[in-house]
């Protein structure tokens, strides 16, 4: 994800409000700053990273205040957990119904969520064809980013 200007997000931090508020769920202020310090980072982002940029604005934050926020923010659909990385990523596409494949470089890290309906509906069907049902959602690919992959030329 490329980084966000100020007012891209000052958006979502307001679309999260109002999406928040559609669920019938408040986006509360502890919530909100915990939002908002994920989309400082550009990739995965880490629970003890926040915890401790969080720690700078509330000096008494503990682990539970940022799992907690990180959890109802992930079923919410504003972010995405990534297990392979031990980690969160923020959905762009969080105000709408969608199925997403995040692509991670296994080089430089940088993570890409795509919407990809046709692709994954094929492989949960295939996958379902076969008697196996996927644990987790979204699916996370690793592989080489253009950029990477162009160096490895």
């Amino acid at each position: 994800m490329e980084p966000l200007s100020s007012r891209e997000k000052h958006d979502v931090l307001d679309a999260a409000e109002t999406h928040c508020r559609a669920l019938g769920v408040r986006l509360t202020e502890i919530r909100r700053q915990v939002l908002e310090l994920v989309l400082e980072y550009p990739d995965v982002v880490k629970a003890y990273d926040l915890l401790g940029d969080l720690q700078r604005i509330r000096h008494n934050a503990a682990p539970p205040t940022v799992y907690r926020a990180l959890e109802f923010l992930v079923e919410a659909g504003i972010l995405h957990r990534m297990e392979s990385r031990n980690g969160f990523v923020f959905c762009p596409q969080f105000r709408r119904s969608h199925t997403s494949v995040i692509v991670n470089c296994a080089r430089c890290g940088h993570t890409r969520e795509i919407a990809a309906e046709k692709p994954v509906s094929c492989l949960l069907d295939f996958c379902s064809e076969n008697g196996f049902s996927l644990a987790s959602e979204p699916i996370v690919l690793t592989g080489l980013c253009a950029g990477c992959e162009k160096e490895k030329l």
